[in-house]
């Protein structure tokens, strides 16, 4: 699989999956909050974003913004983490994960989700 775009402001968690990943060297890229991160979109080239609720709903705004701005970001696949928020408007959501995640398990579950859609 290639890289993985998490979105989430829990650095702490994210922390011990990006070292999940990087143990594996597995590509992986982490921001903490969805204000001006559509340009990482673009440069990036991610093969999937998992976005977290909590961190949407920080500015929810902005997100949607980009979103629609970003054909390349309309395109690619979404697995949302802990999703309460109306996440309608993205237009492939292919699978949801929830708390407690298990850092070192995350990168088979992502990669199941995925060949499951």
């Amino acid at each position: 699989m290639g890289l993985i775009l998490w979105i989430d402001q829990n650095t702490f968690a994210t922390s011990l999956i990006e070292r999940a990943f990087k143990t594996r060297s597995l590509p992986f890229y982490t921001v903490n909050t969805v204000e001006d991160f559509s340009y990482l979109v673009d440069d990036l080239n991610p093969v999937l974003i998992v976005l977290d609720d909590e961190t949407f709903s920080k500015n929810p705004g902005a997100f949607l913004k980009q979103y629609q701005n970003s054909p390349k970001m309309q395109a690619l696949p979404f697995i949302l983490l802990e999703p309460k928020s109306d996440f309608s408007f993205i237009k492939n959501k292919i699978g949801e994960i929830t708390r407690p995640l298990k850092p070192f398990e995350l990168p088979e579950i992502l990669a199941k989700i995925v060949s499951a859609s």
